[in-house]
């Protein structure tokens, strides 16, 4: 599974969709299945607007076909009905798995 970080040097929330817009097209092309995105969850400042917007934009995505699905990283537990209900567990990898945290969302390409 690919890896990416569109929190990182703490970007405006148009910066970092930009940059998930071109990472997803990029992965994409290069027929790669899952998509790992750090988006932070707000620890320093309380504010998750970049992981909102991500969520925003990816239910976009789904519902247009252009991503099969995705899932966030605090729904990654085997006692999440979300977790149990996703189709693509077999996608995510033991790092993935053993991780899951509020930090990340995890992109079905």
């Amino acid at each position: 599974m690919k890896e990416i970080d569109i929190h990182y040097g703490k970007p405006t929330v148009d910066t970092a969709l930009g940059n998930l817009q071109n990472q997803i097209k990029l992965f994409k092309n290069q027929k790669c299945k899952a998509l790992r995105v750090i988006t932070g969850y707000g620890s320093t400042t309380g504010n998750h607007r970049i992981k909102t917007a991500t969520i925003e934009y990816l239910t976009q995505l789904k519902e247009k076909k252009q991503i099969k699905d995705f899932i966030k990283g605090e729904e990654i537990d085997i006692f999440n009905s979300v977790y149990q209900n996703f189709k693509f567990k077999d996608l995510l990898d033991a790092e993935t798995k053993n991780k899951a945290n509020k930090g990340f969302v995890v992109i079905i390409l």
